[in-house]
């Protein structure tokens, strides 16, 4: 009896740590909102993930407006351009968005406090949040849910689980063993905690995290700290665009074993800071290219 109680707490605990998820006839997000489970025809999202899920699981027809990201283009960038814009994530446009005359809006944790404003005017939302793999996979079939996608969503979204679960057999088989840092930025060098989506990579890869015991999001390493821990491998990403960004921005990094072998490699910051299906690729192409590295 034992046994199966603590069963069924697992299943709730594990069910209920999701951003998003069904719970009967009402979806509910991880601050308690909730909207009614069905299918939604204007759906306003000011969240960058959650449109380029949308697009993976053809569902761009029920978007009516996006945020304005000008700076960090949405995938696929030849179609979110010409999306309308209600504003920018951090501020967005009352105006604008009354204007398209949505039935969801969908925030994430910058947009959140909107959520007040779309109250006072009985607008629904939700606000998106990802911070696993299986947070993703679960989010996208809810979209498909909220879209009348829910096949595709669901195909989707096997297919990515399949494909995570791939690369975990390659690497309990063929072992990586290798320690790293991935780098947020080079002055001060700033690096991408374990709780992190490229924190998320590195863990499900088998590569022990530098940030490892450090606290906050994105703590700075010291010259001394990165000369201690002497990573195999650093990764670059946001204004980081090629191997000497990295290199030269340290005299200490050419003494790692990073530096001397020159195993840096870089990594668009879009696919894996965005809590979209698009990560599970970059932590493929990270794989793919880690096979090479000394």
């Amino acid at each position: 009896m034992k046994k199966i109680t603590s069963l069924i707490m697992g299943v709730l605990i594990a069910s209920s740590a999701f951003a998003l998820k069904i719970d009967g006839d009402k979806i509910v997000d991880v601050k308690g909102n909730k909207i009614e489970n069905k299918k939604y025809n204007r759906v306003l999202i000011l969240d960058p993930a959650v449109v380029e899920s949308f697009y993976l699981i053809g569902a761009e027809e029920s978007i009516v407006a996006i945020a304005d990201t000008a700076k960090n283009p949405i995938w696929p960038v030849e179609k979110t351009k010409k999306l309308p814009k209600a504003g920018t994530i951090m501020k967005p446009s009352v105006e604008q968005v009354l204007m398209f005359q949505p039935d969801l809006v969908i925030l994430n944790a910058m947009s959140e406090g909107f959520g007040e404003t779309l109250k006072e005017r009985k607008i629904k939302f939700v606000v998106n949040e990802a911070k696993s793999f299986d947070e993703i996979l679960n989010n996208l079939e809810v979209y498909g849910k909220i879209s009348g996608e829910e096949l595709k969503a669901k195909e989707v979204a096997n297919a990515y689980r399949d494909k995570l679960e791939n690369i975990k057999n390659e690497i309990q088989k063929k072992p990586l063993n290798k320690k790293g840092a991935f780098i947020f930025s080079t002055s001060p060098m700033m690096v991408f905690s374990e709780s992190s989506l490229p924190g998320e990579i590195f863990k499900t890869l088998g590569i022990e995290n530098i940030a490892k015991g450090i606290p906050g999001g994105r703590p700075i390493v010291s010259s001394e700290y990165l000369i201690t821990q002497n990573p195999d491998i650093l990764v670059g990403s946001m204004a980081i665009k090629n191997k000497n960004d990295i290199l030269n921005s340290n005299p200490f990094v050419k003494e790692t074993k990073a530096g001397k072998n020159g195993s840096i490699l870089i990594l668009e910051s879009d696919k894996i800071l965005r809590g979209t299906p698009r990560v599970i690729d970059a932590l493929e192409e990270l794989h793919t290219q880690l096979l090479n590295v000394k």
